[in-house]
């Protein structure tokens, strides 16, 4: 693998990058204003009244594509002082959680302990204003929780912690509205109920999804209820980032991971997986420092919170996007006050120059929240991307 070569083409605004002085650049996707309201942390996409159009899930409300003109209301709750928490709404999924042909919508909520709530879409259909709402998990820990299959039935589970332990809550789903069981995959690892980064994926190239966190990984077994799984001990990095994204950067044919480095500082990286024999190898790559001081590009920006994967460009090839979670805390983070930027990284490969990340500007003055939402809006092949956090709900399709 040759060195890792960060580059971008334009020149940035200096209250961006901190580093390069010019003419600003033009923000790389058409931008939508929603609402500037503050009723939720994060975003998702999904068809919620199964028209065929994916629909932005933002707190209680849902907005119906493809225009996002018509917003709904599916449990009560106002715009809030962006100084504090919308607690009842950190990230969603949308999907058919009963089998009735609906599609419901899976909330993380916070108060005091991060919980699961399922909201059943009614019978009277997605507009209605009030959907009956079931806490399937009353607390667990980990603040970028992944919902993905594990165990290889076609169903999600949740994947976090409870009390300290990692694991994975899987729902009856002859009735998924009933509590959740959760299954222990470590040993108390003292990790903390608000500890960040959080990755699933296969990284030694078994098929099988294995558990990523900050300090290592966990090895999923051919049978993933059949006891702890193995632990592989690898310091990704000390304060944890977000959701750490695991996908083959290089094309070498094993995954990788990319991920914030500290999700309410600075710094971000991705780590080549040089997969051999079953064994995991992995060297980590800098984006962005572990500093105030530029990375790719000359661009450099703090509270990278989520992240999410997509092609925004129609290469073929895996890129990500994240930005700024402003106001975090209330303003008392590295770099809280500093424009709320989004970006979209984009991956190129060459003999030349090896692994590029590219750094497109999307906006700046939105960033992201605790989940950033993805999927092809328009059907132009390319990725958009939904934004719910305190500056408002925003959608931005790319040009």
């Amino acid at each position: 693998m040759k060195a890792l070569s960060l580059l971008l083409p334009f020149a940035l605004i200096a209250l961006v990058t901190a580093a390069k002085v010019g003419n600003p650049e033009k923000g790389s996707h058409q931008r939508t204003v929603l609402s500037r309201g503050f009723v939720t942390e994060g975003a998702s996409i999904g068809d919620v009244n199964g028209d065929g159009s994916a629909d932005l899930v933002a707190g209680p409300h849902w907005y119906a594509g493809p225009d996002f003109k018509e917003k709904n209301r599916y449990y009560p709750g106002e715009a809030l002082n962006p100084k504090g928490y919308a607690h009842s709404s950190f990230l969603s999924w949308v999907m058919d959680v009963n089998g009735d042909g609906r599609n419901d919508i899976l909330q993380v909520a916070h108060g005091p302990a991060f919980h699961l709530d399922i909201y059943l879409q009614p019978g009277e259909g997605s507009k209605a204003e009030a959907w009956p709402k079931h806490r399937v998990v009353t607390s667990f820990g980990g603040e970028s929780p992944e919902m993905i299959d594990i165990t290889g039935d076609g169903k999600p589970e949740l994947v976090g912690l409870k009390k300290d332990v990692w694991g994975f809550y899987s729902g009856d789903w002859t009735e998924p509205t009933k509590a959740w069981s959760f299954h222990a995959v470590s040993e108390n690892t003292k990790a903390g109920h608000y500890t960040h980064g959080l990755g699933v994926g296969d990284l030694n190239g078994d098929k099988r999804i294995d558990i990523i966190w900050k300090e290592g990984w966990y090895e999923c077994p051919e049978n993933p209820t059949g006891g702890l799984w193995k632990f592989h001990k690898f310091q990704f990095s000390p304060q944890g980032g977000a959701q750490m994204l695991v996908y083959d950067v290089d094309g070498d044919g094993d995954n990788d991971i990319v991920t914030s480095l500290w999700a309410h500082g600075w710094g971000m990286a991705w780590f080549e997986n040089s997969a051999k024999d079953g064994g995991v190898d992995l060297k980590k790559h800098i984006i962005m420092p572990s500093n105030s001081k530029p990375g790719a590009g000359g661009v450099v920006f703090s509270q990278h919170h989520s992240l999410a994967m997509g092609d925004f460009n129609a290469d073929g090839l895996t890129d990500f996007v994240t930005g700024k979670r402003w106001w975090a805390h209330g303003g008392g983070d590295p770099g809280a006050d500093q424009p709320a930027v989004l970006y979209w990284f984009e991956l190129k490969r060459s003999e030349k120059h090896g692994v590029e990340f590219i750094p497109h500007l999307v906006d700046t003055d939105s960033g992201v929240g605790t989940q950033v939402a993805v999927g092809d809006l328009d059907g132009d092949d390319k990725t958009d991307i939904g934004v719910g956090n305190k500056k408002g709900i925003y959608i931005f399709r790319t040009k």
